[in-house]
């Protein structure tokens, strides 16, 4: 038993990963910047980790069905990513300063797609709290995917600004 639950433990890591480099290929294919696609890119690790440590601090363990969760999440993660980033670039390109054009940027959508993300959860979450054995199976999923949505909303909302200001348009070359 222990090794069909190894096996699939790995598969599942393995798909999740395979998710998140076809994710950001996925990206560049649409935004052709390498920048611009290492800024979307970085909010998967950041709100798988910031999961991660969330689901340890709330004693959630990792198995099949959390794994599940963050395999499920990885392409959500990078949507609210890629609106900011799409939205600070317009601001840019209506000749606004870096920092405007981000925290402008930023700012404008960030209700927007709060709203999107707390609607994705409110799709996940209940799953958890259906009642009786099933909900014993699929809290730790539905937990799971509420902590990475609501990390990557954090994560675009104040990491993504930072890494926009500096990386994309400015200290870097």
């Amino acid at each position: 038993l222990s090794d069909f639950i190894k096996e699939s433990t790995d598969g599942l890591l393995k798909e999740g990963g395979l998710g998140a480099v076809f994710a950001v290929l996925t990206i560049f294919l649409f935004l052709w910047s390498v920048r611009s696609t290492i800024v979307a890119a970085i909010s998967i690790p950041l709100s798988i980790l910031t999961a991660l440590v969330i689901m340890q601090l709330t004693g959630i363990s990792l198995n099949i069905m959390t794994l599940g969760g963050l395999a499920v999440a990885v392409g959500r993660v990078v949507d609210d990513a890629i609106v900011v980033l799409e939205n600070i670039y317009r601001h840019r390109a209506m000749g606004e300063d870096r920092r405007t054009a981000s925290i402008k940027g930023t700012s404008e959508v960030a209700g927007a797609i709060t709203a999107a993300t707390i609607t994705t959860v409110g799709v996940f979450l209940p799953l958890g709290f259906v009642g009786g054995l099933v909900s014993q199976f699929f809290l730790p999923f539905a937990l799971t995917v509420t902590f990475a949505l609501l990390a990557s909303l954090v994560c675009a909302l104040t990491s993504l600004l930072l890494l926009a200001v500096d990386f994309l348009f400015g200290v870097f070359p």
